[in-house]
């Protein structure tokens, strides 16, 4: 199966070629659930969503990369929501994305369906709810094209958060070598535009 060491360092030998002027990818962060208090407050001790979502503009894409760090100043732990951070396999294993797992693909990102050469793929660096946790995904078309589309939710992860105070999320590098990275056509290579970092009020 590939891994995502392999889409990384595809998608890194595309950066070669010349940036052009073309619609741009746009990657946003809400939270839902019972955990979400509102847009930027968590409740302490609920289960909380972290949505990632994409607004794809005008063209195809044909590769990515992204990755995101949890961390704060003043919370040193999180649970990852069901199951303290067990419920996906590493991509080496060739099983990618749990289905009973904190980490979940949505709106066709599950499977094969969109990203077609070997689906989501995840790299996790100390995803144990010791803050800092970082993530990174990847996937990689080869039969399909990405296409444009309004905003939608894409991915997410499960998370409680067991004390009050403040906890952001970023856009971050993920070893070993995961760039911020999406390919459209002609192997031409941007960064998705990124507003974080987000930051979020935790509640009793």
């Amino acid at each position: 199966m590939i891994c995502l060491r392999t889409l990384v360092i595809a998608l890194a030998g595309v950066i070669l070629f010349a940036a052009v002027s073309w619609g741009e990818t746009i990657v946003s962060l809400w939270i839902s659930g019972p955990g979400a208090v509102n847009d930027s407050t968590i409740k302490v001790g609920q289960p909380v969503s972290v949505d990632i979502y994409w607004t794809n503009k005008d063209e195809d894409r044909r590769a990515f990369t992204t990755g995101f760090r949890i961390f704060s100043e003043t919370i040193k732990t999180i649970k990852h929501w069901p199951d303290s951070g067990k419920g996906y396999t590493l991509p080496d294993s060739g099983k990618g994305i749990s289905e009973s797992g904190d980490i979940r693909a949505h709106a066709g990102w599950e499977g094969t369906r969109v990203w077609d050469l070997s689906g989501i793929r995840t790299v996790a660096i100390d995803w144990n709810g010791t803050l800092p946790d970082t993530i990174g995904f990847g996937g990689f078309v080869v039969k399909n094209r990405y296409g444009a589309h309004d905003k939608k939710k894409v991915l997410s992860w499960a998370m409680v958060v067991q004390q009050a105070g403040t906890i952001m999320v970023d856009s971050s590098f993920f070893r070993p070598g995961g760039i911020w990275g999406i390919v459209g056509p002609d192997a031409v290579e941007m960064k998705p535009v990124w507003r974080g970092p987000y930051k979020f009020k935790v509640v009793e």
